[in-house]
């Protein structure tokens, strides 16, 4: 069912057999669907549905056993996508971070204007990003950290 993604009902065998973390992850999936139902226009609503839903990926991941590494990691990446859909670029670039998807943690920290935490991934984690990628976020940092230094005056 959770294949077909029929998330509620794949909720409900979950639960029945006792493996309340996977009805957990199959809540969060409905969740992310109901959220991308949701109309555009009630931009509100949306949000509040995405972050919801991101919320629930990070609780899923956190509780997941330290063996299932690659649930875990699938977790904070859904929970990334959804923070990202509901404009928090904040928590999406760290759970992009927690899910191992470097390039999208640089580009989300961009985006947002999270400097420090897209220089800290960059530092960590540049041999990850293709040289396209790399370049770009080291010169949009680079361009915020010399306006940052001179106070936003041109230096001629």
């Amino acid at each position: 069912m959770f294949i077909h993604k029929q998330y509620p009902q794949a909720s409900v065998a979950f639960l029945r057999a006792g493996r309340d973390l996977e009805a957990a992850i199959c809540d969060a999936y409905n969740l992310r669907e109901k959220a991308r139902l949701t109309s555009t226009t009630a931009r509100a609503a949306r949000i509040q549905d995405f972050v919801t839903a991101a919320n629930a990926f990070t609780a899923c991941a956190r509780d997941s056993p330290s063996t299932q590494v690659k649930e875990r990691l699938a977790c904070y990446g859904a929970a990334g996508e959804c923070y990202f859909e509901a404009r928090e670029f904040k928590s999406a670039g760290d759970s992009y971070r927690m899910a191992e998807q470097y390039p999208e943690a640089a580009r989300t920290y961009r985006e947002g204007g999270y400097f420090d935490e897209m220089a800290k991934v960059i530092i960590q984690h540049g041999d990850a990003l293709d040289g396209g990628l790399l370049e770009r976020v080291i010169r949009v940092a680079q361009m915020y950290y010399f306006k940052v230094y001179f106070n936003g005056q041109l230096v001629s």
